[in-house]
């Protein structure tokens, strides 16, 4: 095989490697995030079921929260209408 071939290849290869690695990165940030939603839903549950929260005080507070993710409003707004529709729900906390 010719060694410009050869060479090339070997760069793909190596491109191929690192696109892998950041594929990963990416994966494990985006498994943090979907961790850390998770406890801070269920942290909200307790706290409404509680009493120490008044699950008004938190559906104010999820409306006005001011998230801001540059390139993902729609994503953000999205979210932030799910977690409302799950602290509106009448018999979630009784």
């Amino acid at each position: 095989m010719n060694t410009v071939l050869q060479q090339q290849i070997d760069e793909l290869n190596l491109e191929i490697a690192h696109l892998k690695e950041a594929l990963a990165v990416a994966e494990k940030n985006v498994v943090n995030l979907v961790a850390r939603s998770e406890f801070t839903a269920a942290l909200l549950t307790v706290l409404i079921a509680n009493g120490t929260l008044s699950r008004e005080d938190a559906i104010t507070f999820v409306k006005m929260a001011p998230v801001e993710i540059p390139g993902y409003s729609e994503n953000v707004e999205q979210a932030r209408k799910f977690l409302l529709q799950v602290l509106s729900y009448p018999d979630k906390f009784e």
